[in-house]
């Protein structure tokens, strides 16, 4: 395939650098999702993704319902309150009054979630009647309907309840268990590799030596990414080398359905991911994102596994994950990615700065006497500090137009407990 053809490589050619929406799309244009499934017992489905739309057979509720502890009435026959009336029987949940017939002008007692017998149109809850032996006084006039969910008043009998594609979390069990469903088809579990590149990384279980630090973005990545729906491979790191690399990305690709590397991807003289991976018949392309950190972030593929290649220092790692990576794995596992969600807060700093890429910056987050947010921008700059995010609510946005962020400045903040779940 002539590599400019090829619809993961959407951009071409030379190209100033282009919004962070953009570049996500060009990264997810090309993306197939994963082939295969299994059907397996919805107990076990969390994390999963669904491989099939999930209808029900059954309405929910099944059957008219009492929303409340009270007498089952019939509206014509409580007309004039105050009024007595003989109990003439007694219905709990899981009980169903099938073929008992009740005489005029009678109630029935009944408990919340029970079956209402037939005829009877409204329940009238117990704290709105006085109870005196086998006889009840009612004190208020129901209207139909009232205090019972009718049968199919949540979920109508062939309803849509999951949509092939979803990730499937305790929501959607709860529903689908209510409606009998016992086995689903999901998608096979897709395979992530992860290598670091660098003669300076070592394991954090190994001694530093000189000019040596420990990875941290093998472990930040594999971090993020531990889901039922994954299976993780580490697949260790590969020192400055192009053929090092070719062979590891060569030997890694038949095994792997996505391969995350992070480092080696910009242009310095040590930089060899691009030259390596080519060198097997494969490619990575920068996305040219007009971003901070992490510009030099690149998709492409090699054989049938889809490679993004992510900065080395350790915050450009994680911001490139969460725009870029991220929205990738999750098209490839079934699932139709969503833009992150971001709210508003306002700037408490003000800073002086060079225009030209949107930066992402951690924050903390304030909720002021008011109802509103207001950020604080956490650490002093640099794509390589981890300390920051230790403190972090979330990334607020800088867009890379302004010159200048002035206290009271509208900013939008991407929080990591919401927007990008961390």
């Amino acid at each position: 395939m002539n590599k400019n053809s090829d619809p993961l490589n959407p951009l071409g050619g030379e190209h100033p650098l282009i919004s962070v929406e953009r570049a996500r799309f060009a990264a997810l244009a090309g993306v197939l999702s994963i082939t295969g499934s299994e059907r397996i017992p919805l107990a076990a489905s969390l994390g999963r993704v669904v491989d099939e739309n999930v209808n029900t057979s059954i309405p929910l509720p099944p059957f008219d319902q009492s929303a409340m502890d009270g007498y089952a009435v019939r509206t014509q026959e409580v007309l004039n309150v105050p009024l007595s009336r003989i109990v003439a029987g007694r219905i709990a949940a899981g009980q169903y009054p099938d073929g008992l017939i009740y005489p005029q002008n009678t109630v029935v007692r009944i408990l919340t979630g029970a079956a209402v017998p037939s005829g009877f149109d409204a329940v009238v809850m117990q704290e709105l009647c006085h109870r005196d032996g086998e006889s009840v006084t009612i004190n208020h006039r129901p209207m139909a309907g009232e205090n019972i969910r009718g049968t199919g008043d949540d979920i109508h009998a062939g309803d849509r309840l999951v949509e092939n594609g979803t990730l499937i979390d305790p929501r959607h069990i709860a529903i689908m268990a209510a409606s009998g469903v016992g086995l689903l088809k999901v998608r096979r579990k897709i395979n992530v590799g992860l290598i670091s590149t660098g003669n300076e990384i070592s394991d954090s279980t190994e001694s530093l030596w000189p000019g040596g630090i420990h990875d941290s973005n093998k472990p930040m990545l594999a971090a993020m990414l531990t889901r039922p729906g994954i299976v993780l491979h580490d697949l260790g790191h590969v020192i400055d080398n192009a053929d090092v690399m070719a062979e590891a990305f060569a030997s890694a690709a038949g095994s792997v359905d996505v391969l995350l590397s992070t480092g080696g991807i910009s242009v310095g003289e040590e930089d060899h991911v691009q030259a390596a991976i080519a060198a097997r018949g494969g490619y990575v392309d920068p996305l040219r994102a007009g971003i901070k950190p992490g510009k030099p972030a690149a998709i492409g593929r090699l054989g049938d596994t889809v490679l993004l290649a992510l900065p080395g220092n350790p915050l450009s790692a994680l911001v490139t994950f969460l725009w870029f990576a991220r929205p990738v794995i999750e098209k490839r596992m079934g699932m139709t990615p969503v833009m992150p969600l971001a709210v508003r807060a306002q700037s408490s700093f003000g800073e002086r700065r060079r225009p030209g890429r949107d930066e992402f910056v951690p924050v903390s987050v304030k909720r002021e006497s008011d109802g509103g947010l207001t950020v604080t921008k956490l650490g002093r700059g640099g794509s390589s500090r981890l300390a920051p995010l230790l403190s972090a609510d979330g990334l607020a946005r800088i867009a890379g137009h302004l010159e200048s962020i002035e206290p009271g400045d509208a900013l939008d903040v991407y929080l990591f407990n919401s927007a990008f779940a961390l």
